[in-house]
């Protein structure tokens, strides 16, 4: 009788601990030109039309010169035309809500808000980037292009299709509180130390490397000159020519390029 009990005593633990995560749903909330869904466990493909609701495993496809908006509680994803995605992960927990979305091809504009007083946990991933936010309005293709238009994005690593799974979340990972900014630590919004964009920088993902462009680095090797990263000023690429032909100014061998500056100084009496 003792182990009966223990046993009905564990399941309603079990039971309690499975009830604290629910299931949220995406919600449809505008259809332009033919838009279409391929429901988890089903190889049909349906319209999609304004009012429907879509769950986790989902596909959604919008076809030429067509788009749709959807709602994940009070985060707006938009798809523009050639797009698909996967809704990968739809889960409201007592802390916070989790939306993870697999962006097969295409490109989509985003606006996360939490609501109820949850923290939000909203990705976006594609074969070369991933995107992980909130409180922030952004934009991001399946290349790995990726623009901020508020907040700050904390874009990582891609994940290919076929690894995509829950394990991949961040699981016990709850984000900071508050809306996010540049001054943001990118460890407060995914829990990891990646690329940080803020508002009004843009990633641009390497189609040949496929790493992601650092906006703060860019900026820096701007101002800066040679930084060991790609970057470099008018300066260093000048370096290695021919001055009065004298050869190579520092050794080495001669840069086939060349040009000229002009240097104009005006003298007021």
């Amino acid at each position: 009788m003792k182990g009966i009990k223990r046993t009905v005593a564990a399941f309603m633990f079990a039971a309690l601990a499975v009830g604290s995560v629910s299931a949220l749903e995406a919600k449809v909330i505008s259809v332009s030109g033919k838009v279409e869904v391929q429901k988890s466990g089903s190889s049909a493909w349906t319209p999609l039309k304004s009012g429907d609701t879509v769950s986790k495993g989902s596909v959604i496809s919008t076809g030429f010169k067509s788009s749709a908006e959807i709602q994940i509680d009070g985060s707006k994803v938009s798809l523009e035309p050639l797009t698909r995605i996967t809704i990968e992960k739809l889960a409201s927990g007592s802390a916070k809500d989790e939306a993870s979305l697999y962006l097969n091809s295409g490109k989509v504009n985003a606006d996360v808000k939490k609501t109820s007083g949850k923290k939000v946990d909203f990705k976006v991933s594609s074969p070369v980037a991933t995107a992980s936010v909130r409180g922030t309005v952004f934009s991001f293709n399946a290349r790995g292009d990726l623009t901020t238009r508020e907040g700050l994005v904390s874009k990582g690593p891609g994940v290919p299709r076929a690894n995509v799974s829950d394990s991949d979340e961040t699981g016990d990972f709850v984000p900071a509180d508050g809306e996010s900014s540049v001054t943001t630590s990118t460890e407060k919004v995914s829990g990891k130390r990646e690329i940080p964009v803020a508002a009004g920088q843009s990633s641009s993902g390497d189609t040949v490397t496929g790493r992601s462009g650092n906006p703060q680095r860019e900026k820096a090797g701007a101002s800066m000159g040679p930084r060991g990263d790609g970057t470099s000023s008018l300066a260093s690429k000048e370096a290695g020519k021919t001055q009065a032909g004298q050869g190579p100014a520092f050794g080495g061998s001669v840069d086939k390029k060349s040009g000229t500056v002009i240097i104009s100084i005006s003298i007021e009496d």
